[in-house]
């Protein structure tokens, strides 16, 4: 059977979806009279369906070049450095004095859903548009693909609920783990079909939810654009918005319940092994469930400690604005309540901290969430309970069901493995930060924000805030590549090499 190069075919397909997207900033631009910036963003549109359609017509009786990318870490490596370069094209036509490091950097954060921005406060509501609308993209890129390419090979935090599903059935024949990490011709072949058929099933989906929040964000009374912006931003868990301070009331409550999706993947369709079972025992739930119930209680001590002015209504506004944040930065979005005083209250100085733990725990497996993800925690965290549980009674069995005892033996090993490479990646971004003259704190919270794809980080987790505008171009770089690196989580690098 004569092959085509998939990975081209995608490539297309994903620079004429850029293009589509452009027309919207575009549409906004001539409405709202910035006729440069419309320009720039429709010669844009013009130059990248020129650019995918000749390409389509050279490839489109091309046979495939063997097995050149066939595994999925090409894919997505070439996404996330070929469509930032392409997306940034119109921003520095339509930013004067923009450099196209800066664009490429502004864009790569977007599409990750980090959200740290060199020209955040900066620029229109046309420009801001195309930021929350390149996040949005990413995170639909990263549900279609995780689920696509990822969840048949094991990967991506699959390999856990594998552990759980092989444990259920009582299989003594472990070789099945092995086998179905590697790449064979029929994984290659259907590449273009899963990716298509997850593309029909999530997109409805996750536009409908946008929809909604975006209706209910304006009922609420935020000015149209901007609700439509914080809608894309929620789905996408990319933070990206004109204000990271919310406005509080009804539109962060909104926003908290759709946040919830970046929890557990179990709430979207398509998950196969993980909506068995009432959702809440879902154990991604509950493991955030539990974080947040913990540093929501120390937090509230803290603050009956310190005192507020007022009464009992500040008090409990102030909670609320605590356990938004939270959420928040535990699904790696970012966004700060504006219950919160300006200083961040209870989270100024040191406590930052605890929103860094947060963003390192992370949200749900195959979510858009970044992080170490809530289940790789779980799973470390029983396999820890039941060790300290065989000090303490040597002679007691291990009862937890197949289930449980699967997430703390095969599950436990590949949670471990990825958390010392991941403690490996940031230390050694952390070194690199400190070589080229950043402070050692700095470089430790630019390292985990990149990293867990949670930029906001840097505006409240240190003793000062830290500006993304004022790093070198080597820190950039580095940071865009951490970015891409915590988006792609590092098992999949390393699965390149176990292919035989």
């Amino acid at each position: 059977m004569e092959r085509r190069s998939h990975g081209t075919r995608i490539m297309v397909a994903l620079i004429g979806l850029t293009a589509l997207a452009m027309l919207l900033p575009a549409a906004v631009g001539f409405t709202l009279r910035e006729h440069m910036l419309a320009r720039a963003f429709l010669y844009s549109a013009a130059l990248l369906t020129s650019i995918a359609g000749l390409v389509y017509l050279a490839i489109r009786n091309a046979p495939s070049r063997g097995w050149v990318l066939s595994h999925p870490f090409y894919y997505l490596t070439l996404a996330y450095l070929i469509l930032p370069a392409l997306m940034a094209i119109p921003m520095v036509e339509a930013v004067p004095g923009l450099r196209y490091l800066d664009a490429w950097f502004e864009m790569v954060s977007a599409f990750t859903t980090t959200g740290a921005s060199v020209i955040e406060g900066e620029g229109t509501l046309s420009l801001h548009l195309w930021r929350a609308l390149v996040g949005w993209g990413g995170g639909l890129f990263v549900l279609v693909t995780v689920m696509a390419l990822l969840a048949p090979l094991n990967l991506g935090g699959f390999e856990l609920i594998r552990a759980r599903s092989q444990a259920a059935r009582d299989s003594p024949d472990r070789s099945g783990a092995q086998a179905s990490s590697r790449i064979d011709s029929a994984y290659s072949d259907k590449n273009l079909e899963r990716l298509r058929h997850q593309f029909q099933l999530i997109t409805p989906v996750y536009f409908g939810l946008t929809l909604v929040l975006w209706v209910g964000l304006s009922i609420a009374g935020n000015p149209p654009l901007v609700a439509l912006m914080m809608a894309m931003s929620t789905l996408a868990t990319s933070g990206i918005a004109t204000d990271p301070v919310l406005s509080g009331g009804v539109s962060e409550g909104l926003i908290a319940l759709l946040l919830l999706l970046a929890v557990s993947r179990s709430l979207w369709p398509g998950a196969p092994g993980m909506g068995a079972g009432p959702r809440l025992q879902d154990l991604e739930l509950r493991t955030g469930f539990a974080v947040l119930s913990v540093l929501i209680f120390v937090m509230a001590i803290l603050l009956v400690a310190r005192g507020t002015d007022g009464g009992l209504w500040p008090y409990l506004a102030e909670l609320w604005g605590v356990a938004f944040t939270s959420l928040s930065f535990l699904t790696t979005t970012g966004f700060i309540s504006g219950a919160l005083p300006a200083d961040g209250g209870v989270f100024a100085g040191p406590a930052g901290i605890a929103l860094l733990g947060l963003a390192l725990f992370g949200g749900g497996v195959a979510t858009t969430a970044g992080g170490l993800k809530l289940l790789r925690v779980f799973s470390l965290y029983w396999q820890a309970r039941f060790e300290v549980s065989k000090l303490v009674y040597p002679e007691s069995v291990g009862g937890d069901g197949p289930r449980l005892r699967g997430l703390r033996t095969d599950g436990a090993l590949a949670a471990w493995l990825f958390v010392m490479i991941f403690i490996f990646t940031l230390t050694a971004m952390t070194a690199a930060l400190t070589v080229i003259g950043e402070g050692l704190e700095d470089a430790i919270i630019l390292a985990v924000a990149a990293l867990t794809t949670t930029g906001p980080l840097a505006q409240i987790a240190g003793s000062t805030l830290i500006a993304w505008a004022a790093l070198s171009d080597t820190a950039k770089v580095i940071l865009a590549f951490g970015m891409v690196l915590g988006r792609l989580e590092m098992l999949l690098l390393l699965s390149v090499f176990w292919r035989r």
